[in-house]
């Protein structure tokens, strides 16, 4: 017997909730007026969480609240109390689950185990923000509590097959709706160019919708995989999801109304139901390119005035029941599958900050082969030996030879994708490496160094943010992790460090990653550097992701300076600072590290663009 695929769509609205019901979804998720990665649209108060979850079960559906953003401390130390903080986070998540919420949907890993210790029985479910592209990352977030992953848009029909036949949780994906250019919850450009619109945040500003390069070179259409029903339904995953909870009540309708007709059916879209599909919400038409592998220039779009004139046709097309709240049965899922939810007693503390004035060590990062070879000599040297005492690790590409001066503190840097038909290769490489620890950007990497036996260093894509997560990732193994730049200067030095902290203190910091070659896509070769120009004359640095695919890195236009503030970030309790190479010239280079692993304050002169970091301190 086939099993059809749970209908998952958004609402933004009270509209929009009861418009996905009339449209035949099974679910709907939806989040309150703050800490979710929606929080422009109208969303909903406490009091209509009740109501709206109250009409979900009613009917028979599901309710998934979404807490799908990365949480600081202060935030999470709010506590329970009503009277602390109107907002506070967890009292809101006390609210939802008290009324009887089926499932969170949660981005940040501390974050999940607070709502796993308090709040026993709720479904957690990883959010496409967490970064979940391969079978590893489901296994670890089974072992974090989730029973669901919602799966990175970017994983094609082959890997999602893999997955969905070995993995311990249950997997979702996104069927129809806006693409983000870059791989979830790893897009630091809206934080890095806004200040403090930041997407691990719920604000951001969307500046992969502007010009580069002259035209819209980082633009993606929308997803359509209605024409791709019949081969879901066998792939068998748990969800099928609708992105749109900035979309009007006429969208989710009509898009759930056509979903549902095609999943009953088992059948594939129609060219007419397509059509109409992109007659009420399209970019110049819609993509299915990373599903089907057949990505490239094709998947670019924007929603031209054109596009708009032709959805305002659809408006008539759209008719659902506004009963009353009232008459709707109590819900038979929450009556007959969970006993009452009771509200939390008990205190609620969360670590206290053990805050260590330190003189940080050095950690270098070289992303291209080659470069740690152009300065071996001189950090080997320079100053008998004092530049080198002062370097904790140095991490390089899989491709670099490590010297064996070095080979204590080496450390290598796989591609920050790794999807698992890449996996056998990229494994042996880190195995051959003859590195001591590998530099983890994401939980789904976390395997590849334990099977090789190496220590794990954590990137900054891993989004720490907070004391629980700090404490969940010491768990999972790591001893060093590199801070989120969602973090300020104030928060980073409050966080309660259980294990050895680093921010980036110089250089480009990645603030993509694209699935898409946007070399190729502008007829440039693939390999070299590459920049895009916006309409400021801002210029940002594109790599290539490893030697496995074409897939992009987007380093910010402007580097992190720190040099000249040794002080400030002494003061901060970190065990290391990381000086994060891209484009320099071993020039450049040498003067950076010189600058910052003496104590000199003389001939320090800070480019003529840069910034501080950590949300523009």
């Amino acid at each position: 017997m086939r099993k059809i695929p749970e209908l998952l769509a958004p609402a933004g609205s009270f509209d929009s909730l009861r418009a996905a019901i009339d449209g035949g979804a099974d679910a709907v998720y939806f989040g309150g007026t703050f800490a979710n990665a929606r929080n422009s649209a109208k969303n909903f108060s406490g009091d209509e969480i009740s109501r709206a979850v109250n009409l979900l079960h009613g009917n028979g559906r599901l309710a998934y609240i979404t807490l799908n953003i990365l949480h600081a401390d202060r935030e999470l130390n709010a506590g329970f109390a009503p009277d602390k903080n109107n907002d506070s986070l967890l009292k809101f998540a006390e609210e939802c689950y008290v009324c009887g919420a089926d499932a969170f949907i949660i981005q940040d890993i501390g974050l999940s185990q607070i709502i796993r210790k308090y709040f026993p029985g709720i479904k957690l479910h990883a959010s496409t923000q967490a970064a979940g592209h391969n079978l590893s990352a489901s296994k670890k977030l089974a072992e974090l509590g989730f029973s669901r992953m919602v799966a990175a848009r970017e994983i094609d029909r082959g890997n999602l097959r893999y997955l969905l036949d070995n993995s311990p949780v249950e997997i979702e994906m996104f069927a129809h709706g806006a693409l983000c250019s870059s791989h979830s919850g790893r897009c630091f450009m809206s934080l890095a160019l806004g200040g403090a619109r930041s997407a691990n945040r719920g604000t951001c500003a969307q500046p992969c919708r502007l010009k580069y390069n002259g035209g819209y070179a980082l633009s993606l259409k929308d997803l359509c995989l209605a024409g791709h029903i019949e081969e879901i339904i066998k792939l068998a995953p748990a969800g099928l999801k609708i992105e749109g909870r900035m979309k009007s009540s006429e969208y989710v309708y009509n898009v759930c109304r056509i979903y549902r007709t095609c999943l009953d059916e088992n059948r594939n879209a129609s060219k007419r139901e397509i059509d109409f599909l992109a007659g009420i919400f399209s970019r110049q038409g819609f993509t299915d390119g990373y599903f089907t592998k057949n990505t490239g220039i094709d998947m670019y779009g924007v929603r031209t005035e054109e596009n708009k004139r032709e959805s305002l046709k659809y408006k008539s097309a759209f008719e659902f029941e506004k009963e009353a709240e009232a008459s709707k049965p109590q819900s038979p899922l929450f009556q007959r599958g969970q006993p009452p939810r009771k509200r939390l007693t008990g205190d609620y503390n969360l670590p206290k900050s053990k805050n260590i004035k330190m003189n940080p060590k050095l950690v270098l990062i070289f992303n291209s082969p080659g470069k740690l070879e152009e300065v071996y000599d001189y950090i080997r040297t320079e100053k008998n030996g004092e530049i080198l005492k002062r370097i904790y690790k140095i991490f390089t590409p899989p491709e670099t030879k490590i010297m064996p001066e070095l080979s204590e503190i080496s450390g290598i840097k796989p591609p920050y994708v790794i999807f698992d038909d890449e996996r056998e290769k990229i494994v042996e490489s880190i195995k051959n490496s003859g590195s001591k620890c590998v530099l983890i950007d994401n939980i789904g990497h976390i395997d590849s160094a334990e099977e090789s036996g190496l220590e794990l260093f954590g990137n900054f894509g891993l989004n720490a943010v907070n004391s629980y997560t700090l404490e969940e990732y010491k768990k999972l193994g790591f001893k060093n992790i590199i801070l989120s730049p969602e973090l300020n200067f104030a928060q980073i030095r409050d966080l309660n460090k259980s294990l050895n902290c680093g921010i980036i203190a110089y250089g480009r910091t990645h603030i993509m990653i694209s699935e898409n070659c946007l070399m190729k896509n502008a007829g440039v070769k693939c390999g070299g550097d590459f920049y895009l120009k916006d309409r400021t004359g801002a210029e940002f640095l594109i790599k290539r992701d490893g030697n496995l695919s074409c897939r992009n890195i987007i380093y910010n236009s402007i580097p992190v300076y720190l040099a000249d503030k040794k002080e400030l970030y002494k003061n901060l309790g970190l065990f290391f600072i990381v000086l994060n190479f891209t484009d320099e010239n071993p020039a450049q280079i040498k003067k950076i590290i010189k600058d910052y692993a003496l104590n000199n304050t003389e001939n320090i002169n800070p480019p003529k663009k840069f910034t501080r970091g950590y949300k523009n301190n």
